[in-house]
């Protein structure tokens, strides 16, 4: 895995070294930040998760890094999302910016998440894909869906460190964990909706259950942006 390391960047040390060096240069409460700072704290807390033992952070973290081709990829579409951040002038609005961007990558990766998640059988991840993209080629759509995920997984990792632990914004912490919460429940009643038998009393019931789920979302997520910005 060293190898590998050393192939898609640089050595954990250079990064720790880089990022002393930013927070000397600068980075306090009222300061913004820079697109360098966004990608080095990234990159870092990959690497970080990537030596934990077991769970779904270490293989979603490991699988980005272990692969050039994927970190590459995954690299070029998380620092155009932190580029977007960056270029804002204020403290303030790159954090609200960080957070709407967590939020949207918590929706990219729903949906192979809860085909991993709940086990799904070919024939309902079929259906699945089918009612999410269409008559396309379910395995061309399976593996794209599963690097949308990879990427997308390892890119919400990494915001949500950097709003958390790195920005230290209170948002961040409990009020995002119930938005997810919730958002995963919306997501998985709808997904078991799809795939329960038309005309089954289970289906009808969690038809009549999703639009007060998805209003209760939507009023999460609309008072989450709004909150005040406080550390």
């Amino acid at each position: 895995m060293a190898n590998t390391l050393a192939t898609v960047g640089q050595s954990t040390s250079d990064t720790f070294m880089r990022l002393l060096r930013l927070g000397r240069d600068g980075g306090g409460a009222g300061d913004t930040v820079t697109l360098e700072e966004l990608m080095s704290v990234s990159e870092a807390h990959l690497e970080q998760l990537a030596r934990g033992r077991s769970g779904a952070t270490v293989l979603v973290a490991s699988r980005i890094l272990d692969t050039p081709q994927e970190f590459r990829r995954w690299e070029g579409e998380h620092a155009q999302m932190m580029r977007g951040i960056a270029g804002l002038a204020r403290r303030a609005l790159q954090v609200r910016s960080l957070l709407s961007a967590t939020l949207g990558l918590l929706h990219r990766k729903a949906l192979f998440e809860y085909m991993r998640e709940q086990q799904v059988s070919t024939p309902g991840r079929q259906r699945l894909i089918s009612h999410f993209y269409g008559h396309n080629d379910y395995v061309q759509t399976l593996l794209a869906e599963h690097g949308k995920y990879l990427r997308s997984a390892a890119s919400f990792l990494c915001t949500s460190h950097i709003g958390a632990d790195y920005l230290q914004h209170a948002v961040f912490g409990e009020p995002l964990h119930a938005y997810v919460q919730l958002y995963n429940e919306y997501f998985r009643t709808y997904c078991d909706s799809v795939l329960a038998p038309a005309g089954d009393e289970t289906s009808e019931n969690l038809q009549a259950l999703l639009p007060y789920l998805k209003q209760e979302i939507l009023e999460t997520r609309n008072q989450l942006l709004a909150r005040p910005l406080r550390r």
